[in-house]
């Protein structure tokens, strides 16, 4: 399906909410390399990692770059000439295991899911553990 707004994560049954940020490696490989995107042609702008109980897909959202305008806020620029959106090729990515491309651009990677029924309300950690116990 093409022509669609992205936006959050949806699954059908949603038994778990949450939010990740990643702040990217910046001595590693670049994150076109990785996926096989030319960096000359296109701007990754969005990640998507989802799937089923077996398979898990990489899309990347990219803009090409004959969009792109010079210099300032160029998201902001590419949005106001687009009817306030940024238009971009959702990319399936094969032959990869997106958790293995994850890594290899994460310097670091938070992220936090919260059973339905706690949305909204506090979780206050109270105490600390392992598992296995540690010593």
């Amino acid at each position: 399906m093409a022509d669609y707004i992205w936006g959050d994560a949806s699954v059908t049954y949603d038994d778990w909410h949450g939010t990740a940020q990643l702040d990217e490696r910046m001595t590693g490989r670049l994150l076109n390399k990785l996926v096989g995107l030319d960096a000359e042609d296109w701007w990754i702008v969005g990640l998507d990692i989802g799937g089923g109980e077996r398979v898990h897909e990489l899309r990347v959202l990219a803009v090409h770059r004959d969009v792109v305008p010079e210099g300032g806020d160029v998201l902001r620029k590419i949005a106001a000439a687009n009817d306030g959106e940024i238009p971009v090729t959702s990319f399936l990515i094969h032959d990869v295991d997106p958790y293995a491309v994850l890594r290899a651009m994460t310097h670091s990677f938070d992220l936090r899911l919260r059973r339905r029924g706690t949305v909204g309300l506090p979780v206050r950690v109270q105490r600390l553990a392992d598992v296995p116990e540690q010593h």
